[in-house]
């Protein structure tokens, strides 16, 4: 006897359709920030090789890179080095941007976060409270902010916008992965623990984050392409999610990109009641191990080719430098000269801090000494904004 159509509603009924959304932001421009773009192009095909739609995917990214004239692999980014006679994996190839340029601002990605399409005119996150979500961004960062090629997102108003996603039911659980400089200020202190949303960090709130595969430990096939290629934290996480391990916890992962990211105190914050959950719950059903270079999995590589985050512009240029034609002496000359402005420029910003901190609290050694030397998140941000626009 077939059943009726009442009880087979009712069977129906309980299955609740939920899907995978990410959003994937790169928050820097210029070649010595080559890491940030690979970063985020490396998470892209971890997520589509898993099964999550493109369209399901946000990435934000100036895609001023792949292009760029002192690339030697026009058209293409590589996360890992490799040996010469080695090609690398392309991370670049079908890596789908949304935004680029100028639309890579703190405007453009918390109206994508809050689902806002009357505030852009690209895609939004159109996401229900059965969904998970995973935001990955990767760029540099200070105490209170994240930087992006045009403005700077404050710890306030990132928070707001998680509360907004919460409060409107935009998703089940939430993962927040976060490549800056001082990133662990973002959310301590900051990110409630009871709404459903996982974080972790590339340094706590007082710390650099760091880049790896660094020159001379960039180079693909044998061609330096005199920039770092990754961050350590990032690079961590993508080559642990990269062996396929579909039993793996988001806290078993966090434990182990923990452990392997020695220059930095990865950290944690927000929710944890749903951290024994698969990661795959949040990047998709995780396909077969990807298939990379056997150099670039060593710890060792990665540790040692890395370098504080903000010493990786001179790094690079001082790499271009060295790997310059010694009989082009215009080029040369040029390189010199770029890598010689940096550091004038390094010695001009230190030098007037200092004055005006000295200004300010030349009565008071301890408040001087503070304001240089110490580590404090801004609490009072319409001042901060202010004093930093």
């Amino acid at each position: 006897m077939l059943p009726s159509l009442a009880s087979f509603l009712l069977f129906v009924s309980p299955i609740v359709i939920a899907d995978n959304y990410a959003v994937l932001v790169a928050g820097s421009k210029g070649y010595s920030n080559y890491r940030h773009q690979a970063d985020v192009c490396h998470a892209y095909q971890i997520l589509k090789r898993n099964g999550i739609p493109e369209d399901n995917i946000i990435t934000m990214a100036y895609d001023d890179i792949a292009h760029a004239f002192r690339n030697p692999y026009k058209g293409k980014l590589f996360n890992k080095p490799t040996e010469k006679g080695t090609p690398g994996v392309d991370v670049y190839a079908g890596c789908k941007i949304d935004y680029k340029k100028g639309d890579v601002n703190p405007k453009t990605f918390l109206a994508v976060l809050k689902g806002d399409a009357s505030a852009v005119k690209g895609k939004v996150l159109n996401t229900t409270a059965n969904d998970r979500v995973f935001i990955n961004f990767a760029d540099h960062g200070a105490p209170g902010l994240i930087a992006f090629p045009h403005g700077e997102l404050h710890a306030d108003d990132l928070n707001e916008a998680l509360q907004y996603m919460h409060d409107h039911n935009m998703y089940k659980e939430l993962v927040f992965y976060l490549e800056a400089c001082e990133s662990g200020s973002m959310f301590d202190g900051r990110l409630p623990s009871n709404i459903s949303i996982f974080a972790t960090t590339a340094a706590n709130g007082q710390e650099s984050s760091w880049g790896t595969y660094c020159p001379p430990s960039s180079k693909v096939d044998g061609k330096n392409l005199h920039s770092c290629l990754g961050d350590l934290y990032s690079v961590n996480w993508m080559e642990d999610a990269d062996k396929g391990d579909n039993t793996e916890s988001l806290e078993k992962q966090y434990e182990i990109v923990k452990n392997l990211t020695t220059r930095s105190h990865v950290s944690q914050f927000g929710e944890t009641d749903f951290d024994t959950e698969p990661a795959d719950h949040f990047w998709g059903r995780i396909a077969a191990p990807a298939s990379h270079p056997s150099e670039a999995s060593s710890p060792d590589i990665k540790t040692v080719s890395s370098i504080d985050s903000r010493d990786a512009n001179l790094a690079s240029l001082y790499s271009l430098y060295l790997g310059s034609n010694t009989k082009n002496l215009t080029e040369r000359g040029l390189l010199a000269q770029e890598l010689i402005d940096e550091i004038k420029f390094r010695q001009w910003a230190d030098k007037l801090f200092h004055r005006i901190a000295e200004d300010v609290m030349s009565e008071n050694n301890g408040m001087l000494s503070e304001a240089l030397y110490g580590h404090r998140a801004p609490t009072l941000f319409a001042c901060h904004r202010q004093a930093i626009a």
